[in-house]
């Protein structure tokens, strides 16, 4: 693969504006061919400019090691791993890098293309794209593999996600889930909200639906506004993001909207980051006893001064 004409001053530099434009990782076999000299990569390689991270793959200082592990396999990034460079949510970072290949592509584990450090996927239709350096395939295709690979509650967020930010589209996610084997991808997908704002809201609303609440998702209320959940037709329930309340600004117009639902009959119960993150037997004993401590309140009535319901013309 290798040939041994002789370098120029001008074929380092060249060599290596080509590795990074194969997003700072690639085989010799993909570069100019006047490029591939045993000199050049030696002096390449021994100035530090460039690595091989096996006899085929030269690498760029800095390269982003997901994206020296794709290209082993001369692969795309797709699931979790590119879920997290287009900035989906997700529980943790991947612990191994997700990696797609096409169906037909054959290849023999190695030292050098060990297979514990990731997870392939075999796909037969591979669309690629770039994105912030890295080679992934398009967020239908990543989304599509999320929902087959990932935990349910992961999967769904990173589809609410993609979707919330018109990224794909539930007919999209269809088209690229029709395998006799999608059967629970599919079924994910009908749990898929579009309009999630918070990656709070999602195992939320899961959680309530399989306890047997009638959840409502991102709701608008008259003189309200918006709000993340009505359950069972007349609870506001609120999933409290720090990044979305932790404003002054943010933290009054909260309470705001709390006096004016208050004022149109619905109670509002807030979770936090905290509630959420203490899991799905938590948060559905919250709701439940809030609501049930409301409905079977005695305390609960008309202010007693009938003077205060005359000037707000109340008749009694």
């Amino acid at each position: 693969m290798l040939h041994t004409d002789s370098p120029t001053n001008e074929d380092l530099p060249a060599l290596i504006r080509s590795v990074e434009g194969h997003w700072g990782a690639a085989h010799l076999d993909e570069l100019p061919k006047a490029l591939v000299t045993k000199d050049l990569v030696r002096a390449a390689v021994t100035a530090g400019a460039l690595s091989l991270a096996s006899r085929t793959l030269l690498v760029a200082p800095g390269a982003d090691p997901r994206v020296v592990r794709a290209r082993r396999f001369r692969g795309h990034l797709t699931c979790a791993s590119a879920a997290e460079i287009l900035g989906y949510p997700l529980d943790h970072p991947p612990s191994r890098t997700h990696i797609v290949i096409p169906a037909n592509h054959g290849f023999r584990p190695s030292r050098n293309r060990a297979l514990d450090d990731v997870v392939l996927h075999r796909k037969s239709t591979i669309t690629p794209i770039t994105v912030e350096g890295a080679p992934l395939v398009i967020p239908s295709e990543v989304v599509a593999c999320a929902l087959r690979c990932l935990d349910e509650l992961e999967a769904i967020a990173v589809a609410d996600a993609a979707l919330g930010r018109g990224d794909t589209t539930i007919e999209d996610l269809r088209d690229l889930l029709t395998s006799r084997y999608d059967a629970t991808a599919r079924k994910r997908l009908e749990e898929v909200e579009p309009r999630t704002r918070s990656p709070l809201e999602t195992p939320v609303r899961i959680w309530l639906r399989r306890a047997g609440f009638e959840v409502e998702c991102c709701v608008p209320i008259e003189g309200v506004g918006e709000v993340d959940h009505v359950i069972d037709g007349w609870l506001i329930l609120e999933e409290d993001g720090f990044e979305f309340h932790c404003s002054q600004e943010q933290f009054r117009a909260d309470r705001r909207r709390v006096s004016a639902a208050g004022t149109m009959g619905y109670p509002t119960l807030r979770l936090t980051h905290e509630d959420v993150r203490a899991g799905e037997e938590h948060v559905v004993r919250i709701v439940s006893d809030f609501m049930i401590g409301i409905a079977r309140s005695p305390r609960i009535s008309l202010p007693k001064n009938v003077e205060i319901l005359r000037k707000r013309g109340i008749q009694v």
